[in-house]
């Protein structure tokens, strides 16, 4: 490329873009894709990227789907939502990919590319300039809990990702100088509005509040050149936008009366959040219901632990700025439309269907605090503002520095990801979160299973605490004899001997996801020893036990 070529590519980027193409898009896409490549290279080279259990879960249910005794789209269960599963369905075909968590890492890579390049193209077409443009696409890049995520088996880039394709194809059609078809918005606001309500519930309320958007923004544009304004918003603007994710809603409840004979068996179902809830209620810590101040208090930390303080305190400066001096004006609500997983959240925790430990919580701990990286979009396009605000402000009592603003907000951002780099697991509770499942986990009797198994079946209830190891024994999933194999899970523990030569359980009544108490196979050996006669106690932890079939 000539320079003179280069000087003409550089100014296309200033202008507010208001068609399709925005420049610099393919750009921030490629450099977040060897960003993301180099990173995956170094956690999974270190193994940090199979910490969380939630992750090997996630690897599991995507991959029994074809490799089980059992296969079908009944595997994907429905503790979770099946979007991730289903993209991460392609990745982990191959056994290697799927046992070193590669294959995760890959759909990873794609996420935060179009996370980057989504959250770029929304700051452009809300009037950032070309440096502050930058800035929320370096709040992602960044920022350390939410880069090891993409590293990870966990839902929440496949969530993000589909909500800054929500906040790209708002914008999009709020600032388009023609006015889109219905298909143009059923695409860019649909589709990955589609994919967020199947990834998270957050997703149910951000497709929920894009549609407000669309109502807000639409409607005192008809009034006086549309005969019914309210009605053609809703027809020709809403219903395009929430037709794709009204029929994933749809599919997920067919799905779930279809399999489990209850339409919402997702919600209060056996393995349901609600079902958990309740029986952390029961040992009192379920501290946040009825409680919303405290609601508020607990997630704020989580959030400004997870996301930094730098962020936060950014972040949350620029949308003030922004509200302060443009009102509600587009950018004003668009940023707004991405601080409604902040409220679900808060309100979540506040009604009992969500719990949180952190250093700022009763009891303390480390649980779901990785819930608090659901807001960074807020944050990100917060800090942009931020940048501009500073820009503006030195710009207009002349000062010579007023250029270096946003240079400014990216040295701190960097600066926060070299604190955090110093001791990502004591400094990070994302990443710490991570270390700590690993340490509760009987990571050691799954590599015992790994190196001595050599065929002729396991026996376990994966859904046992802690149990949920499966992936770092590398066999296909096909070997196992398990609850996700149904009734053939009940065959195997009324016939060990005749299903598998090996055994793995939890001999602790500790109970789990099942909420079951004790480990199915393990009540089963000690309530009709005879049938397990013959097993051998191999390996074993203070928590979990390998047996083999020795005659």
């Amino acid at each position: 490329m000539t320079a003179d070529r280069l000087r003409r590519w550089w100014a296309t980027l200033h202008p507010t873009p208001t068609g399709r193409r925005v420049p610099g898009t393919a750009v921030v896409a490629i450099v977040s894709l060897l960003l993301m490549y180099g990173l995956s290279l170094y956690v999974i080279g270190h193994g940090a990227n199979m910490w969380y259990s939630d992750a090997l879960s996630h690897l599991t249910i995507a991959r029994r789907i074809v490799d089980s005794k059992a296969p079908g789209f009944q595997q994907l269960g429905t503790v979770w939502l099946p979007m991730p599963h289903l993209l991460l369905l392609v990745f982990v075909q191959n056994l290697w990919l799927w046992y070193k968590g590669w294959g995760a890492a890959l759909l990873g890579m794609l996420c935060f590319a179009a996370t980057s390049a989504a959250i770029w193209r929304t700051a452009a077409r809300l009037g950032l300039g070309l440096g502050t443009r930058m800035i929320p696409v370096l709040v992602l890049w960044t920022s350390a809990g939410f880069l090891y995520a993409h590293t990870t088996a966990l839902t929440e880039p496949v969530l993000i990702a589909s909500m800054a394709g929500i906040l790209a194809g708002l914008t999009h059609w709020a600032v388009s100088e023609r006015d889109m078809s219905g298909g143009e918005i059923a695409v860019y606001i649909g589709v990955p509005a589609a994919v967020g309500v199947l990834s998270r519930y957050e997703g149910w309320v951000m497709a929920l509040s894009a549609a407000l958007f669309i109502v807000i923004v639409d409607w005192p544009r008809r009034r006086g050149t549309t005969p019914h304004p309210l009605r053609f918003t809703l027809l020709r603007r809403v219903l395009p936008a929430l037709s794709a994710p009204a029929v994933g809603v749809v599919w997920w409840l067919a799905y779930n009366y279809a399999l489990y004979g209850n339409p919402l068996e997702f919600m209060f179902g056996q393995y349901s959040a609600f079902a958990q809830q309740q029986a952390i209620s029961e040992y009192g810590s379920l501290t946040t219901k009825g409680h919303p101040g405290l609601s508020l208090y607990v997630y704020t930390w989580s959030a400004w632990e997870v996301i930094g303080g730098v962020t936060f305190v950014v972040g949350l400066l620029g949308f003030a700025w922004l509200v302060w001096r443009q009102g509600m004006s587009t950018a004003t609500l668009i940023v707004g439309v991405s601080l409604s997983t902040f409220v679900f959240e808060v309100l979540s925790l506040s009604l009992g269907q969500s719990v949180m430990n952190n250093d700022h919580s009763l009891p303390t701990g480390l649980f779901n605090v990785r819930y608090g990286v659901a807001g960074l979009l807020f944050f990100a396009l917060g800090a942009g503002f931020a940048a501009e605000a500073l820009r503006r402000a030195l710009t207009r009592v002349r000062h010579p520095l007023g250029a270096l603003a946003a240079p400014a907000v990216a040295v701190a951002l960097i600066a926060q990801l070299g604190w955090w780099a110093q001791d990502p697991v004591d400094r990070n509770p994302m990443i710490g979160e991570g270390a700590y499942n690993q340490s509760k986990r009987p990571d050691a009797a799954a590599v015992y299973l790994r190196d001595h198994y050599q065929g002729g079946g396991i026996l376990m209830d994966e859904s046992a605490s802690s149990s949920g190891i499966i992936p770092l024994v590398q066999q296909p999933i096909r070997e196992y004899w398990n609850r996700s194999t149904g009734d053939l899970f009940e065959e195997a523990m009324d016939s060990p001997r005749t299903h598998a030569e090996w055994i793995f359980v939890n001999t602790q009544d500790t109970g789990g996801v099942n909420l079951d108490g004790r480990d199915a196979v393990y009540q089963r050996m000690l309530d009709h020893p005879q049938d397990y006669a013959g097993y051998v106690r191999v390996f074993a932890t203070d928590t979990h036990a390998v047996y083999h079939l020795a005659w």
